[in-house]
């Protein structure tokens, strides 16, 4: 789902349902938690490991699709839409915040799909490291809170899509 669309449907749920921006802003908070300390376990190892991948997932995925409602509902509750962030890097399939150093998005909160899908060889490094628990736990985490968010959609999603039940 493009950017365009995404905010457009964000602007008119934060219109709708001013109820849920509280919470929505709560568990925002706990994925930047979540996320920051996802951050401290890979960002020594995926610099290493991922220039030198024959199939990198940011060059061979178009991530802005990745961003789903929930995604980004969250990170509209903590930054402006990003727009401005998106890098004309010439690779038909790269994701759009892919810049020359790497994800131009903040490291606080980023799509679920993401932080949440790891190659075997970050798996096994995080594991070498002893941090692979660790990393578990906290992708179980993040499943949680993104298990709290959807329902708070739920109704947005019946609107946008009437008639379609909602993928599970």
């Amino acid at each position: 789902m493009g950017l365009e669309l995404l905010e457009e449907k964000y602007q008119s749920y934060t219109r709708q349902y001013p109820e849920n921006v509280a919470r929505l802003k709560e568990l925002t908070q706990r994925v930047i938690e979540i996320q920051t300390d996802m951050r401290k376990l890979l960002d020594d190892i995926t610099p290493l490991l991922c220039k030198d991948c024959k199939a990198p997932c940011c060059q061979c995925m178009p991530v802005e699709g990745w961003f789903t409602e929930s995604d980004y509902f969250l990170y509209r509750m903590r930054y402006d839409a990003p727009f401005d962030l998106k890098v004309d890097h010439g690779l038909e399939r790269g994701c759009a915040f892919l810049g020359e150093t790497g994800c131009v998005l903040p490291g606080d909160i980023r799509p679920f799909p993401c932080v949440k899908v790891n190659c075997e060889s970050v798996s096994r490094e995080l594991e070498r490291r002893g941090r692979l628990e660790t990393f578990k736990k906290l992708f179980d985490a993040l499943a949680g809170v993104q298990e709290e968010v959807w329902p708070l959609l739920e109704k947005s999603y019946e609107e946008w899509y009437p008639g379609i039940e909602k993928p599970a």
